[in-house]
């Protein structure tokens, strides 16, 4: 059997999904032994029917849970099967439960990004900056458990910002999982693989944290979509075309895009949604 034969494209499950348990069958079924190479990311983008960021999350998660082993420069290796599970290792109802929950905060946080920037609560503004500060050492310090705290006083610290007690509740809410075990554990994993992720959190952050102190709604929202974008939009994969020509070699340039084109986004996201529901 060739690898052009190997696998099928993505039907109607979510992409990330699909790659990973169609890659994870392949190889526990004996379809991929020891010491094979798996096709580069864009044959197998090509013949999942999927975006390379898809493909690239899967084999993180793969790589994860010591399946595969990715040797920069030379291929991606499956691996005889590991004895036992390695350290912060994200299991399949992690990965499952973690997605929703990332998938809710960020249709919750483009509107409060834009009501912070409206209302500019001062101090849930000194919160955020103080947040942001602490979240950009952590990152700096390369530490992770630093830096998850960071994050969720500096996205709590959001809410406040709006001076809304009703949006304050439900961010409270909405983020009190990431402290949960499971939330921890994915991503610490992916941390562990690619602490780049931390770095590249660190300004995002930061354009958003500048966006609301300027009172600009629409850059706090496109800061929201460019964080999302670049570290979390790999979990969700919201199926852009071409992937935004794989952000990880093209950054998202935020300041250039217009208001319209925010809201047309905004309407293709909704209308995922409302598919995969």
């Amino acid at each position: 059997m060739t690898h052009a034969t190997l696998f099928q494209p993505a039907a109607t499950t979510r992409k990330v999904d699909h790659v990973l348990h169609e890659l994870r069958r392949a190889i526990q079924g004996g379809q991929l032994n020891p010491g094979d190479r798996l096709p580069a990311e864009r044959e197998l983008a090509a013949q999942f029917g999927v975006g390379r960021s898809s493909v690239r999350e899967a084999l993180s998660v793969l790589q994860m849970s010591g399946l595969i082993d990715v040797r920069h420069g030379q291929g991606t290796f499956v691996l005889p099967a590991p004895p036992t599970a390695p350290p912060h290792a994200a299991t399949p109802d992690d990965q499952l439960d973690f997605l929703p929950l990332t998938e809710a905060r960020y249709a919750f946080e483009l509107g409060v990004a834009r009501l912070a920037a409206q209302r500019r609560d001062p101090a849930g503004l000194r919160d955020l900056r103080a947040a942001q500060a602490a979240l950009h050492a952590a990152a700096h310090a390369a530490d992770a458990a630093a830096f998850e705290t960071a994050n969720l006083d500096f996205h709590l610290a959001l809410a406040a910002t709006t001076g809304n007690a009703g949006l304050m509740a439900v961010a409270a809410q909405l983020h009190a999982p990431l402290a949960s075990q499971g939330a921890r554990r994915v991503r610490r994993a992916f941390y562990d693989v690619t602490p780049q992720r931390i770095l590249q959190a660190a300004p995002l952050h930061a354009a958003l944290a500048d966006a609301v102190a300027a009172a600009q709604p629409e850059a706090a929202m496109r800061a929201v979509m460019a964080h999302y974008a670049n570290v979390a939009a790999p979990l969700l994969d919201e199926g852009n075309p071409d992937d935004a020509a794989d952000a990880a070699d093209a950054p998202t340039q935020p300041e250039e895009r217009q208001p319209e084109q925010v809201r047309a986004e905004q309407v293709r996201a909704a209308a995922g949604q409302r598919r995969e529901a």
